[in-house]
């Protein structure tokens, strides 16, 4: 009963073909290769031929600015090629609970990482925001997310006024590189990993979800004259159009300030899928699925975790019988291992794009609490991979660390 009422409502792991899928995504993902009129954007880092081969001696100042943290060390690569990480510090990611202008936003970053000025010279600033990035590794910030309140950034370079407002604490030139939480997190599994592979992927999925991947030079023909090798790209996937939406994709979708954007990270990430699977209780309410009427309420992924670990929670008491919360368990699990087929689709289609070795595996360098914690999600997603893979002859590991996005952003500053 349950799969029926799912697939009726097109919301059903089954109502996706893979095959078709995987080619649908390679197609679009080509397509922003060569153009700026694609879902999927092909965001070019400008950070080109970075491995473990060119590691670089020399303390680096690090910086990593996400939604509600704003983090800094000093780190560097020792004799063995070891990372590592000195004088870690976390604060408030400033203009999080307060509005800030231009100068006191920069002004904030300075004050927080002074205390590592005397340490070391180049910087790696990790800034988990739309940017718009260049050729010179600086990005100019396009938007903010995350309730962050500096409306006058965007628009600005971030490496440059980050190293102007650093300049009135230290008179040291320096050199920085501005990327993203997706690249620092494929950058950081490269810099951890003493096992070879044949290519990368950086895997959030958290809140949000995205993927970065390295790219031949070759095939970035929307950008002119760059130099021949390989180069990261942040293929910024939340707003992928090739799924087609189900009934409480839409509701979910419409919800929201722009029902037309990041159309698939709204119908796979951690910010949505517990109101989507909220639709899918309302819906089967109303259709008679269950047994009994329930008292639906607002709730979080983190209470369905609870409730599909066997935590009689919140939950667990919306139902008034064993039937019903069975029912609403398969609800769950569907629609979990939907949003993992669908994450394994664009994760194979980017290692299908850049493996040109199958006999060495591949990283797929995967972050985010709701990748770890969220019940089947991580088995399921390694199912279908392994079903896409099989036919290429393609095989990968999962690859996780700690600080990875420090230890990437140490990383980036190798092409400086």
């Amino acid at each position: 009963m349950v799969e029926q009422f799912l697939q009726k409502h097109n919301q059903s792991t089954n109502n996706i073909d893979v095959a078709k899928m995987v080619s649908l995504a390679m197609a679009e993902m080509q397509n922003g290769l060569r153009s700026n009129n694609s879902t999927i954007p092909m965001i070019p880092t400008y950070l080109q031929n970075i491995g473990r081969d060119k590691i670089k001696s020399g303390k680096r100042l690090l910086i990593d600015a996400g939604g509600t943290n704003f983090r800094s060390a000093v780190g560097y690569f020792d004799e063995k090629g070891n990372v590592v990480l000195q004088n870690l510090q976390k604060t408030k990611m400033p203009a999080s609970d307060e509005l800030l202008t231009k100068q006191q936003f920069y002004d904030k970053i300075a004050q927080n990482v002074a205390y590592l000025l005397d340490d070391c010279t180049d910087v790696g600033f990790c800034f988990s925001y739309q940017v718009d990035m260049q050729p010179n590794m600086d990005g100019k910030a396009c938007a903010f997310s995350k309730e962050v309140k500096a409306p006058e950034v965007v628009g600005t370079f971030v490496g440059a006024e980050t190293l102007s407002a650093i300049k009135r604490h230290s008179p040291t030139d320096r050199k920085i590189v501005i990327l993203n939480d997706t690249v620092a997190t494929l950058l950081g599994g490269m810099a951890i990993s003493n096992k070879q592979y044949s290519a990368y992927v950086g895997y959030i999925f958290g809140t949000g979800t995205n993927l970065c991947y390295i790219e031949d030079t070759q095939n970035i023909t929307k950008v002119a004259g760059l130099p021949q090798g390989k180069m990261l790209i942040n293929t910024e996937m939340g707003g992928c159009s090739c799924f087609t939406q189900g009934d409480f994709d839409k509701i979910v979708a419409n919800s929201t300030a722009d029902p037309g954007k990041q159309h698939f990270e709204k119908m796979s990430s951690g910010k949505y899928l517990a109101d989507i699977i909220y639709q899918a209780f309302k819906f089967g309410t109303e259709e008679m699925l269950f047994e009994r009427s329930i008292n639906l309420a607002d709730f979080q992924l983190k209470d369905i975790s609870a409730f599909l670990n066997g935590e009689q929670n919140f939950v667990y008491n919306i139902f008034q019988c064993d039937a019903d919360r069975q029912k609403a368990r398969e609800i769950c699990l569907n629609l979990i291992d939907r949003s993992a087929k669908m994450g394994a689709i664009l994760n194979a289609s980017a290692v299908i794009m850049s493996c040109q070795d199958t006999t060495v595996p591949v990283a797929i360098v995967a972050e985010g609490t709701t990748f770890n914690k969220l019940p089947t999600f991580r088995e399921n997603f390694q199912k279908y991979l392994h079903e896409i893979f099989a036919p290429h002859g393609i095989v990968f590991d999962i690859v996780q660390g700690e600080e990875l996005n420090l230890i990437g952003t140490l990383m980036a500053t190798m092409a400086l």
